[in-house]
């Protein structure tokens, strides 16, 4: 089991108290801007010390109100634990078991949780940096290091991005040296993990589409076939009067791409509105399946409202090629037939007005 139970106070729209949750399977039933998202937020806020949905934790508080607190017991592996989470005077503190967590990498291996949800479209259609953003989630998931790897990286990018601005040329030739060896190391890493994850993805949309062709993401670095910090330099190098006409760097693991291919063709040049969105659905199965795959650990998938827009029988497949997972939190709209998805492990709520009332 994962989460056991949730104290809100001043959350969203949640009525402040305490939600038992001791069931492996949870499903939350209301209408639109109910408060059952703000739920799943709560849950994954408590896993990651951050939303999904906004990086303003000012938002976080109900309207009207400039505090908020979540308190969660969750278990894993290791046992039960307390996770708590403050927002007061225009600061977050997170707590793990009374003691404070400076870095959100250190909560990613405590409860990993898996969201589900309509803006995932974007991760198949939208800007190539959300496509960079799903790659490098998947890869913080199973490898937290990760994280500092990016930072640093970043860190250097904006450094080189000042210098340019600011003329500082004489400063050039050590940010790239520290940048190809930085990005280098990233678009290594990212290669890896697109061959590792398309042996499950491609899996997983074979049986939930009931198509018999190959989906796969393509890697496309920005230093293709670049493999040497010399060879990365020379490159850099190459661009300095464009980059000092656009003062920015032009290239490195910040402009990678990241393509989906279907049968060897752009999928996006072929695919509907409603296959992309069942793709997006795909992308989080096999997320939820290579971390268990890598990690040895069922995570928790938070499933908002996806299941309404498949038709029946994608619906069933998709369901029935959930992975494995410590727990299952699935929101409904009423009349959705959620019974057929109900078992003997299944808590159900209904959701109104912020109110969690257990059915």
């Amino acid at each position: 089991m994962a989460f056991q139970r949730v104290r809100y106070y001043q959350f969203r729209n949640l009525q402040d108290g305490v939600i038992e949750l001791p069931a492996r399977q949870v499903f939350l039933r209301g209408e639109n801007g109910q408060g059952k998202s703000n739920f799943l937020e709560s849950l994954y806020i408590l896993s990651y010390g951050g939303s999904f949905r906004t990086r303003r934790d000012a938002e976080l508080c109900r309207t009207g109100e400039r505090e908020m607190a979540l308190d969660g017991t969750v278990t894993n592996p290791d046992g039960s634990h307390e996770i708590k989470i403050r927002y007061q005077e225009g600061k977050k503190r997170i707590l793990l078991d009374d003691s404070p967590v400076n870095d959100r990498r250190d909560m990613v291996t405590t409860i990993p949780s898996v969201i589900f949800r309509h803006d995932d479209m974007g991760f198949v259609n939208g800007s190539p940096d959300m496509q960079r953003w799903f790659v490098d989630q998947t890869l913080s998931m199973n490898r937290p290091v990760y994280i500092d790897d990016l930072r640093r990286y970043r860190i250097i990018l904006k450094n080189r991005n000042h210098a340019i601005k600011n003329e500082q040329y004489q400063l050039m030739e050590i940010y790239d040296d520290e940048l190809a060896e930085a990005g280098l190391l990233i678009q290594e890493r990212r290669c890896d993990v697109v061959t590792a994850f398309n042996e499950v993805f491609s899996e997983d949309f074979r049986e939930i589409s009931g198509l018999g062709s190959t989906l796969e993401l393509e890697y496309r670095p920005s230093w293709r076939g670049l493999t040497g910090v010399a060879e990365v330099r020379a490159e850099l190098a190459s661009r300095r009067e464009q980059e000092r006409n656009l003062r920015t760097t032009t290239s490195g693991p910040h402009r990678d791409r990241v393509l989906f291919r279907y049968d060897g063709r752009d999928f996006l040049q072929i695919a509907s509105t409603g296959q992309i969105r069942l793709v997006a659905l795909i992308l989080r199965v096999a997320q939820a399946r290579f971390y268990a795959r890598h990690s040895g650990r069922d995570p928790v998938l938070l499933l908002d409202d996806v299941l309404l827009e498949l038709d029946p029988a994608r619906r069933a497949r998709f369901v029935d090629r959930l992975p494995a997972a410590e727990q299952r939190i699935f929101t409904f709209l009423p009349g959705e037939p959620y019974d057929a998805y109900r078992n003997d492990e299944t808590l159900v709520y209904s959701v109104d007005d912020g109110t969690v009332r257990r059915e």
